[in-house]
């Protein structure tokens, strides 16, 4: 994992109570709004704004289903 996922804002969505096969779901955090790129080695920020605004997952951002901040996007393109 190269980066993380990197939250300004983050949503308790509660547990689900009965699915299909009895499986349940146990409650999770989920970022919302778009997300930024952290790196995972250094703890920067693709896009340059200060990490410390940020709450910091240990989801990969490349690989995570979650809006990404353009900024971060074109960041990471241009590195390569």
């Amino acid at each position: 994992m190269r980066y993380k996922v990197g939250a300004e804002t983050l949503e308790s969505v509660p547990a689900m109570t009965h699915r299909a096969g009895g499986i349940y779901r146990a409650p999770r955090i989920v970022p919302v709004g778009p997300t930024h790129a952290v790196d995972a080695g250094s703890g920067g920020v693709a896009c340059g704004i200060p990490a410390n605004k940020l709450n910091v997952l240990d989801q990969d951002w490349e690989a995570a289903f979650v809006e990404k901040r353009p900024g971060c996007f074109l960041a990471i393109l241009a590195d390569g």
